[in-house]
């Protein structure tokens, strides 16, 4: 999960095919003008917006993105592919799916095993599930793909919002 602008960062340098020097590189800097940015030091601003979309338009992620969308607790969603899937492709959807689905079930197994949920297991299994909700939603807008209902063309409700509550440092496996 990208919780933080600087993951989105660290994950978009690591994206690129030439790592954090080629980043700085294709945005015209040096690397320590980038780790300046980055950092706030030496009186540097830190990246604008601009620059930002820039790097993640050179990695060809879409860190950026589910950083803004995590911050609002929205979940993101591919439907830039769905309009040209076939059933190969939609039985491969499926098939991600549901390897996630089973990482999720066996996450959530070794979480309950010592009878309490921890905030690093917390992070583990919302990040699953969240791909895993991701992957259901991009599924079933290919299969309306397939059988001729276009995302853009025709109204398909749906909305998906991630409700960020408190939740205590452990959760006793009991209430789940």
């Amino acid at each position: 999960m990208v919780d933080t602008i600087n993951t989105a960062i660290r994950l978009m340098c690591k994206a690129h095919q030439h790592g954090r020097l080629g980043m700085a590189d294709d945005m015209g800097m040096t690397i320590d003008q980038f780790h300046n940015h980055l950092y706030r030091k030496c009186g540097s601003r830190f990246f604008s917006l601009d620059e930002l979309q820039h790097m993640e338009d050179l990695s060809r992620s879409t860190y950026l993105a589910e950083y803004f969308a995590n911050r609002k607790g929205l979940t993101l969603v591919d439907v830039s592919t769905v309009e040209k899937v076939d059933k190969v492709d939609l039985y491969d959807i499926e098939l991600r799916n549901k390897a996630t689905a089973g990482k999720l079930a066996i996450a959530k197994q070794e979480a309950v095993a010592d009878g309490v949920i921890d905030q690093k297991e917390l992070k583990t299994l919302s990040g699953l599930f969240q791909q895993k909700m991701r992957g259901q939603i991009h599924g079933f807008l290919g299969f309306l793909a397939l059988y001729g209902v276009g995302v853009t063309e025709h109204s398909v409700d749906m909305f998906m919002s991630n409700r960020k509550a408190e939740v205590g440092m452990q959760i006793q496996a009991q209430e789940l």
